[in-house]
């Protein structure tokens, strides 16, 4: 691999000697070097072309190479007839829909021309694969999604004189006009008064006190109503997959959950509250749909496994490569930075880091492990049919990753969040830098020096200042970790048209029945379609267990601002059904069923056996379980028949839950650089607007 330094890096994957020596030439340390401007003079790309995406520059130069490899590449384009400037022009002035356009752009960026198969890809071999673009259709889709999620349509709608019309010139002054602006438009103020006099009260005031009571009421409300169901939740959410079918999780339960949860509904941290409805009145349903959807998402994360770190689970031509610990599904948990904004709080990379995952839960698959080349210059991969590691042969990831060197921040805790912005988010706020900083930190530990703390206790070292060692509780911090992410991120999410917080009212205004609000969430928030089937049917089932009516004979223990829902009544049965599906006196939905007192209570029931019974969602497009063996059939998601007349309209709303039939249809997930050629096209096209 002698003088092979030259592979892809930043937004665009920007490549070759010809690019890098461009961007050195304009931008860098050869601009500054011949007299010229530099925006980075300390920096030469032709040497050290790794600087990219590892440096100190690297949160600019990730976009600036992809926003200069835009200008120079593509805007200049004009070969074989196709201008770009012209063709941008004309397809802004057509509505923004024409396919053939954003194609060929696609083709430019990745190929290097316009009309494949292009002889600037660099072929030995003239044609090769390079010399075409790859996912031509999904640069169209990626393209319309940006348009229509910045609502680009609706502001610049086609108009029948071609592109809008400027805004009409400014109107000529007709009166005490003069030539130069007046320096001094206004006198000036007249001397200020004196300053008012503050006396100090003694007394403090109610306003942050009667704030807390009413967070601590209103979480007080959701842990009683998520108590009320707790049967069920323990027994068909907090259930993990083993060899014997589902049993419940040994590491998450809903106590354990609620007691993290407290602080940041109520008091909240580094500005931010987990959503249990504050503040508004009447969002008592939007707070459990928050939830229910955290759930949801938990069921398909640590809660799935029983574990609180990542399990190596994506197969890579059958097999799973031991360097999936740097990243799975393409990709590179070390280079999960984090925005400009938060720069300082992510992690920085310890390349000669030694860690071994402590626990895999209920998975059976191979441990991760990370070191440095020394130790491990290549890793090999287990074969989950035949449950053997090879390690004499070198097997990558679908990153390309065959070393497993700063690959140590794999997923952790009940979300399983990984990479080094989210721990060291994690470690920013609770760890030791909090400490040293003097802000509220929880934990006397670097979680980026050892993010293994994040699921087991950590055990401090004597020192000279403490003589003996001393151990950290750090138990609740797989449940902190995961809250953290969705405060900080999901429910703060608002990009394009699409805000987390909007969503969320819209779905619950609409009765709870818009499959597109978690479809979305999987695609747009978490970027994770893979298992967007699984997640869709976990948080049907959730929304069904948490919104289940409870029947009542007894008023209420304390007063209420609302009115006492009517009790639902009982005995229903199936009325002959053969096939015991249970019907209210209305045929309404089985899952209101309740048992006559005495009854025994029908739990779920988990079996194996996809022909004769259906345990909790397991995603059609997920990869096989490294614990499956060949003879083993896979699970199928659960399918809830919920159909039937709507129930009683008396029924206060927003008390049963009609759900939808699940829809499994999966799908596909696009490499993000196919998104980015969209946003610069828009770019493009707003400035010409």
């Amino acid at each position: 691999v002698e003088g092979c330094c030259w592979w892809a890096r930043g937004v665009l994957k920007t490549r070759g000697t010809c690019s890098f020596g461009r961007l050195n030439y304009y931008l860098g340390k050869r601009a500054a070097d011949e007299g010229r401007q530099s925006m980075f003079p300390d920096v030469d790309f032709c040497q050290n072309p790794e600087v990219v995406c590892g440096s100190q520059y690297k949160h600019e130069l990730i976009w600036m190479t992809g926003l200069w490899e835009w200008v120079d590449r593509v805007q200049r384009y004009d070969q074989g007839g196709f201008n770009y400037m012209d063709e941008l022009s004309v397809f802004a002035d057509n509505g923004m829909k024409d396919d053939v356009f954003i194609k060929k752009v696609g083709a430019i960026v990745q190929s290097g021309c316009h009309d494949p198969p292009c002889e600037s890809a660099g072929c030995l071999n003239f044609p090769c694969d390079g010399a075409y673009p790859v996912n031509k259709n999904a640069i169209v889709t990626y393209a319309y999604r940006t348009f229509m999620q910045l609502g680009l349509w609706d502001i610049f709608p086609l108009t029948l004189g071609g592109s809008n019309a400027p805004s009409p010139a400014p109107t000529q002054c007709q009166a005490n006009c003069t030539e130069l602006p007046s320096l001094s438009p206004l006198p000036p103020t007249a001397t200020p008064s004196k300053a008012p006099i503050v006396i100090p009260t003694s007394l403090p005031s109610e306003a942050p006190t009667l704030l807390l009571d009413s967070r601590l009421a209103r979480f007080e409300d959701i842990v009683r109503h998520l108590k009320r169901r707790r049967d069920r939740i323990d027994s068909q959410i907090f259930v993990s997959e083993s060899d014997s079918g589902f049993v419940p999780s040994m590491l998450y339960t809903l106590d354990g959950l609620l007691n993290a949860l407290k602080p940041l509904a109520t008091e909240g941290v580094d500005d931010m509250l987990f959503y249990v409805g504050q503040g508004n009145v009447g969002s008592f349903e939007m707070a459990l749909v928050n939830i229910a959807l955290f759930l949801a998402h938990a069921m398909t994360r640590g809660i799935l496994w029983d574990t609180c770190e990542e399990v190596n689970h994506h197969l890579v031509d059958g097999k799973l490569p031991l360097s999936n610990a740097c990243g799975q599904h393409g990709q590179t948990y070390a280079d999960d930075i984090c925005p400009l904004i938060d720069a300082a709080m992510e992690c920085a990379v310890d390349w000669s880091m030694s860690l071994e995952q402590s626990s895999v839960g209920n998975s059976g698959a191979p441990s991760f492990f990370c070191g440095p080349t020394s130790t491990y210059p290549f890793t090999g991969y287990y074969d989950p049919f035949s449950g053997s590691t090879v390690s004499s042969i070198r097997s990558a990831n679908e990153a390309g990753r065959t070393d497993v060197a700063g690959c140590c921040f794999w997923g952790r805790g009940i979300l399983l969040n990984q990479g080094v912005c989210e721990i060291g988010r994690f470690n920013h706020i609770y760890g030791l830098p909090a400490i040293i900083d003097g802000r509220s930190g929880r934990y006397n530990v670097d979680f980026c020096s050892h993010p293994e703390a994040l699921c087991s206790d950590f055990t401090i070292p004597a020192t000279e200042f403490n003589k003996f060692p001393t151990t950290v509780d750090t138990s609740e911090a797989r449940y902190l970790v995961g809250i953290l992410y969705w405060m900080s991120y999901v429910q703060d999410y608002n990009w394009g048209y699409w805000n987390y917080m909007e969503k969320l009212k819209l779905f619950v205004d609409g009765g709870m029945k818009d499959d597109s609000f978690v479809d979305s969430f999987s695609e747009i928030v978490i970027g994770s379609t893979r298992d967007g089937a699984t997640r869709k049917a976990n948080f049907e089932k959730v929304l069904e267990i948490i919104f289940f009516e409870i029947s009542t004979r007894s008023p209420s223990t304390r007063p209420t601002d609302k009115r006492t829902p009517r009790p639902t009544g009982y005995p229903w049965t199936n009325n002959g059904d053969p096939s015991g599906q249970a019907q209210t006196p209305w045929g309404g939905p089985a899952f209101l069923y309740q048992p006559e007192p005495g009854a025994p209570a029908t739990g779920p029931k988990f079996d194996t056996n996809p022909q004769t019974s259906e345990g909790p969602t397991t995603s059609t497009n997920q990869q096989p379980s490294p614990l499956s063996t060949p003879n083993r059939p896979p699970k199928r998601p659960v399918s809830l028949d919920l159909s039937g007349p709507k129930p009683d309209p008396s029924i206060p709303s927003n008390t049963i839950v009609d759900l939808d039939e699940i829809r499994s249809n999966g799908h596909i997930c696009f490499p993000t650089i196919l998104f980015v050629y969209s946003t610069m096209i828009l770019c493009n096209i707003v400035t010409l607007k």
